[in-house]
């Protein structure tokens, strides 16, 4: 990769950065492990895989903000202003980096990678844990705002933003982020990469994403709400989890 090409991807990550700064999406811990991930995702992937994970941070910031006064009200909101930390980004960008770390990149090109998975595996399974992000965040953000929310291991009534706690509400929205991560993924790969994946894998992935959901609701039921992990732990075991399975699923039908 050229210097210049490593140049545009840090000044386009520092304006990411500060942007998410300044709009109160990320505080100062936030806004400076985001960086670090779209610098190291774009030297890994590519431009394109950065402004996906914008989309991801634009998504959750609107759902953040969303009724975000009855949010606090409450007490269940994020952060005292909606905003997110270091600890909450890194849960969420670890597997994506790790996938671009192991992807190998197209002939042609100067992107780095170590070349254990294929150019259009990875940039699948990295859509894919983009699609879990989303479908959690936008489950959390929206299902609290729901009165009618159950304990997803008991199916008793709880109070919205119980660890483990889902709504019909909230899981309408967990498969609308999964759908809408390929949505918008899908055609930009597309038509500026020129990959085209097949159909059964969106609709896996689709399906993983909205899994990971539920993964990280039992998980909150269980060893989250007896203190043994923290959240941050609970989503990065849902992520983890969901990729593999996928990885697993397309291992056994494609190869």
């Amino acid at each position: 990769m050229s210097v210049l090409e490593i140049y545009l991807i840090i000044i386009i990550c520092s304006l990411f950065a500060s942007v998410t700064y300044i709009r109160g999406m990320l505080d100062m811990s936030g806004a400076a492990t985001a960086f670090l991930i779209g610098v190291f995702l774009g030297v890994m992937g590519g431009l394109l895989w950065i402004l996906l994970l914008l989309v991801f941070l634009a998504s959750a910031f609107m759902a953040t903000r969303y009724k975000f006064g009855y949010k606090r009200s409450k007490g269940v909101q994020e952060g005292k202003k909606g905003e997110r930390g270091a600890i909450n980004v890194l849960a969420n960008g670890i597997v994506p980096v790790i996938i671009s770390m192991f992807h190998s990149p197209p002939r042609g090109s100067n992107l780095l990678g170590l070349g254990y998975l294929e150019h259009e595996l990875a940039v699948f399974l990295f859509v894919t844990s983009v699609a879990c992000a989303a479908s959690d965040t936008l489950a959390s953000e929206m299902g609290m705002l729901s009165d009618r929310v159950y304990l997803i291991t008991t199916g008793k009534k709880v109070e919205p933003g119980t660890d483990g706690g889902i709504s019909l509400y909230g899981e309408v929205w967990a498969f609308f982020g999964a759908i809408y991560t390929f949505l918008v993924a899908y055609p930009v790969f597309s038509l500026i990469s020129g990959i085209s994946l097949p159909a059964w894998w969106i609709l896996t992935g689709v399906l993983m994403g909205f899994v990971s959901c539920q993964i990280d609701s039992m998980l909150g039921a269980t060893l989250e709400q007896k203190g043994l992990i923290g959240k941050s732990s609970v989503n990065v075991i849902a992520i983890s989890t969901a990729v593999v399975v996928t990885v697993v699923i397309i291992w056994l039908v494609a190869y």
